[in-house]
C-alpha cells in the first residue's frame, strides 16, 4: 500500500466508525499531538478517537497533500456539540508502511469548554 492509499484508508475507516480497521493503519508507538492531547501507544490514541468520533455528524474532506514520507489533510468536522463545525489540519508521517507520528491542529476553545474540570 503506497502513502496516499494508507492515509486514505485510515481517514475512510475513522470517519466510517471502523476503529479496528483505522487501527492496522497506526504503528503501535504512535506519535500523536493534537490541539488537546498527546498519545505515545496508538491503542490509546484510538480510544478517544472512538469517543471524539461519537460527538460527530459528518466530516467533510476539504483537500489532500501527499509525498514519499508524509501527508496532510485538511478537513471540516461538523458536530452536534456547542462547538459546531472544527476546522482540521491533520499532518502525517509514514514510516515502514505505518503512520507512526499525526499532528491534529484546531481551534479546540469550545470542545475545552466540554471537557470536565
Amino acid at each position: 500500500m503506497d502513502n496516499r492509499q494508507l492515509i486514505e484508508t485510515y481517514h475512510q475507516a475513522w470517519t466510517t466508525g471502523d476503529f479496528v480497521a483505522a487501527r492496522a493503519c497506526l504503528a503501535d508507538n504512535l506519535d500523536f499531538q493534537g490541539s488537546i492531547n498527546t498519545f505515545s501507544k496508538a491503542d490509546d490514541f484510538i480510544a478517544a478517537l472512538t469517543e471524539f468520533k461519537q460527538m460527530l455528524t459528518a466530516v467533510i474532506l476539504l483537500n489532500s497533500f501527499y509525498d514519499n514520507q508524509s501527508a496532510a489533510l485538511l478537513y471540516d468536522c461538523d458536530s452536534a456539540s456547542p462547538a459546531g463545525n472544527i476546522r482540521t489540519a491533520e499532518f502525517f508521517t509514514v514510516s515502514n508502511n505505518k503512520i507512526s507520528a499525526i499532528r491534529l491542529v484546531f481551534d479546540a476553545t469550545e470542545l475545552r469548554k466540554l471537557i470536565p474540570a
